[in-house]
Formats: structure tokens, C-alpha cells, sequence
């Protein structure tokens, strides 16, 4: 056997971990054709198969099983390394990685990532636009916007505001199907609910035991596509007031129970990173100046600085 490159153990757990080689090469910033190269160089060095090839992704054989738990440790110690180094980069120069889901990540920052390039043209901003969370603390991102009601402990965070959610409905939509009662909104109407990772969602969970399954018409995984088919006069969909656009009209507000906190968060070992902190503040302001959020003014807490 050959003397082991333990690096390839880095590019292994992130395999291991998300299952596939794209995932992996996405979390790790680098190409697809890379992580091949590492994971079949560490197979022949090894003279043993970790993988089974699969259609659906890539899946541990019994020895890559038994080698997840060390590359895991090896991952975690070369991670923790970088925030050390990183935290006391004060080179306003270097990549960032943005993760966000995909209306902040289409809609909001692409005109603020241009902005700040032209301030500071030696950092990257790259854009990871995803309703998965992405890990934080294996440097998978740098910065992450999110919507939660609490974030980890381990992660330091700041609030942006508070988001309302309403029933949204085309013109079209509203011509040919009945008109909205008083005590039962929802009675003889088509809805679009959430699949997958939006299932989770307290008001797509309030819907799913609420209406009759007869009422949904379609299912997304992504809000940006349920709001497309609202537009399209598919139906009614359940949608956060920042998917508010001129094509839809809100119908009428949810409960404030379901309302999504906007956070920005990162790992507070990265707090010392010069250029993080920079962007961070950066859009922390500009999103907190875009006209669609003002009347959430009362929800925005005054700046203050990063807490845990």
C-alpha cells in the first residue's frame, strides 16, 4: 500500500457526508472532477474500494464505513485549523462563500455582491443559493442568511427582521374560481404546498392537517416555483411577504404564528476575519435599507454587534 495522502481523507468525509460527488465538490468549493480524482486516488492507494457507484449517488462499502469516523475527526481538525488562520486574516482580499435561499439568493444579492465588488474588487463573494442548511462549522460557508426562529448556539448571529407570511393568488386565478369567504378562506379553493426540505415549515405543516388533500393542486420544493405557479393561476400558494410581486395579489394575512425570522449568521471562531466581518456589516445594512422590508421597521432591532 502506498503511503496515504491524508488530504484525501478531507475530500472523502465531504462524500461521505453529502452522498454524491457534486454536493461534495459544491460544500468544498472545488470541481466535480477533483473530488473524482482524490477519492480514486485514495482507493488505489488504499488498493480497496470505499464507494459503491450508484445511480442515486454514491453510497460506503463496509471498509468505507469503518474509515468514515477518523476522516470525520481528520475533516473537523483541518476545518478548525483554517478558522484559526482565517481569523486573523486581515487582508481585505480573499473568497467569501454565501450561502441563501434562493428568493434572497435571485432576487436581493446580486445587486449587493456587484456593489461591494466594486468597493473591494480583490474579494470573491460566491453565491451557494440552496434551502438546505449548509454546515457552518466544516466551513461549507462562510456566511449564511436563514430562516429560523433560533439559531444553533454554536453559531454567532445577527437578526434582520421578521417576516409575515400571506395567501397569494393571480387576477386570473381569481376570475374563475370561487370568491373568498369570511369563515373558511380556504373552502372550494386550489392550493400549492411544500415538499421535501420546505415541509418543515410551521404553516405548511398547519396546512397539511387543515385541508383537504382534494385542495392541493401542486407541490414545490422552492418557494420561488410555487410563487411561479400562483402566477400562472395554478392556485393559491402560502408564501413569506418577501415573494410579494406585482403579478400576485395577497388575499389576506396568516397568523403571526407563522412568522420567519431572518437571521445572518457565522462561525464566531471567524469573527477576526477581516474581510467576512466586512461584507457581513455590508449587507446586514444595504438589506436593511431595501424598500420591501421597511414596513417591517418596527421588527428590525437597531445594529448591534454579533452575539452567540
Amino acid at each position: 500500500m502506498k503511503k496515504l495522502d491524508w488530504s484525501d481523507l478531507y475530500y472523502f468525509a465531504a462524500v461521505a457526508r453529502h452522498g454524491s460527488l457534486a454536493k461534495a465538490a459544491q460544500a468544498l468549493g472545488v470541481t466535480h472532477s477533483t473530488v473524482f480524482r482524490r477519492i480514486t486516488g485514495l482507493e488505489e492507494d488504499l488498493s480497496a474500494k470505499l464507494f459503491d457507484r450508484l445511480p442515486e449517488g454514491y453510497r460506503l462499502t463496509a471498509l468505507g464505513r469503518e474509515l468514515e469516523s477518523y476522516s470525520e475527526r481528520i475533516a473537523g481538525t483541518i476545518d478548525e485549523m483554517q478558522r484559526i488562520f482565517e481569523n486573523r486574516n486581515e487582508e481585505l482580499k480573499g473568497p467569501i462563500n454565501l450561502t441563501a435561499p434562493h428568493n434572497f439568493a435571485y432576487r436581493f444579492l446580486p445587486p449587493l455582491i456587484a456593489e461591494f465588488r466594486t468597493l473591494y474588487p480583490d474579494i470573491t463573494v460566491n453565491m451557494l443559493a440552496s434551502n438546505a442548511d449548509y454546515n457552518l462549522s466544516r466551513r461549507e460557508a462562510d456566511l449564511a442568511i436563514r430562516a429560523t426562529p433560533a439559531p444553533p448556539d454554536y453559531l454567532a448571529g445577527q437578526k434582520l427582521f421578521s417576516l409575515g407570511w400571506s395567501a397569494y393568488a393571480s387576477p386570473g386565478y381569481q376570475q374563475l374560481n370561487p370568491p373568498l369567504t369570511q369563515d373558511d378562506p380556504f373552502r372550494d379553493q386550489q392550493v400549492i404546498l411544500a415538499s421535501n426540505e420546505l415541509s418543515h415549515i410551521a404553516v405548511f405543516q398547519w396546512a397539511e392537517k387543515h385541508l383537504d388533500a382534494r385542495q392541493i393542486v401542486s407541490r414545490c420544493n422552492d418557494l420561488m416555483s410555487m410563487s411561479a405557479l400562483a402566477v400562472a393561476g395554478v392556485g393559491i400558494a402560502l408564501l413569506p411577504d418577501d415573494q410579494a410581486k406585482p403579478e400576485l395579489q395577497s388575499l389576506f394575512a396568516l397568523d403571526s404564528r407563522f412568522r420567519s425570522d431572518i437571521w445572518v449568521l457565522m462561525h464566531p471562531d471567524l469573527r477576526g476575519c477581516a474581510r467576512l466581518m466586512l461584507f457581513k456589516d455590508f449587507i446586514v445594512t444595504r438589506l436593511r435599507e431595501e424598500p420591501l422590508f421597511q414596513g417591517l421597521g418596527a421588527l428590525i432591532p437597531p445594529p448591534s454587534p454579533a452575539t452567540t
